[in-house]
């Protein structure tokens, strides 16, 4: 955490207003701050703009307004890419909040089924793991890179801001997805119940200690700092995540910073068995 108190340290001295990070980043400032820095809230640090990526879940209106009622600044979609093919390739404009794909002229893109590696259509509604193919690379191009990611197409129609790309969200990676009776499950879907309730920090982990098939998901939350868990409240939350999920789910709630937060990207499913 040492680069993090730095960090703060420096935004506090020289005014920096914006910050690009993963979206679980804040939350280590947040824990930092709190440790360190009693005397400061998040929003005394002057962050107006969050430019995000390297994480799925900013699609989720519920995590893009904690982050606003927290901090009191406003989250971007910004910087979407993968790492072996182009750093930066998709982000949002002030119109949509969803990614537009900006690397047409450079990337030749695909959507496979994850299981067959069937092409799948690029129409509105689809939903697979992203392709590419370098178009423009005189070392090393790259033909029909799986990136791993999961995609949902929402828009192939021009945006209002001109822009003509598909519009998408990412929805997890093909390495999260968990099988649950035959449904499959996103951490991006646990996510976006968790951070509807606000007895929860929004911080979680699927931890899977068995090999598959599953037939319930065990999910561990963190309580928001001085709340404690009233009676209900776990019921309350498997149902809401039995709604969203279709797959029922065992929910066991963990005092306030539980988890360790890291400044690299954060992976939500965790595997035990060996």
């Amino acid at each position: 955490m040492g680069s993090t108190e730095l960090l703060i340290r420096t935004i506090m001295e020289t005014g920096i207003n914006a910050i690009s990070c993963t979206p679980s980043y804040p939350a280590v400032l947040e824990r930092s701050l709190a440790e360190h820095f009693a005397d400061i809230a998040p929003p005394d640090l002057g962050l107006k703009l969050g430019l995000f990526g390297g994480e799925a879940g900013l699609d989720d209106p519920a995590f893009r307004q904690r982050i606003r009622d927290t901090w009191g600044m406003e989250p971007r979609n910004a910087n979407y890419g993968v790492s072996d093919v182009m750093s930066n390739f998709a982000a949002q404009c002030e119109h949509d909040t969803r990614l537009h794909f900006l690397a047409d002229d450079v990337l030749f893109k695909e959507i496979i089924d994850v299981e067959s590696g069937v092409p799948l259509p690029l129409e509105p509604g689809v939903e697979g793991e992203l392709v590419l193919t370098h178009l423009l690379r005189d070392c090393q191009p790259l033909v029909r890179f799986r990136t791993g990611d999961i995609i949902a197409v929402d828009e192939t129609t021009p945006c209002r801001c001109g822009h003509h790309g598909m519009r998408f969200r990412v929805v997890g990676r093909s390495d999260d997805m968990v099988v649950v009776r035959g449904l499959n499950v996103f951490p991006s879907m646990v996510a976006a119940v968790i951070n509807g309730f606000v007895e929860l920090s929004g911080n979680y982990r699927i931890v899977l200690d068995k090999k598959p098939p599953y037939d319930v998901l065990p999910i561990k939350a963190e309580l928001a700092v001085d709340y404690q868990p009233a009676d209900g409240l776990v019921d309350n939350i498997e149902h809401a995540l039995k709604e969203a999920l279709g797959a029922s789910c065992r929910l066991k709630l963990l005092p306030a910073n539980s988890f360790e937060l890291t400044e690299g990207k954060t992976r939500r499913v965790e595997r035990t068995y060996e």
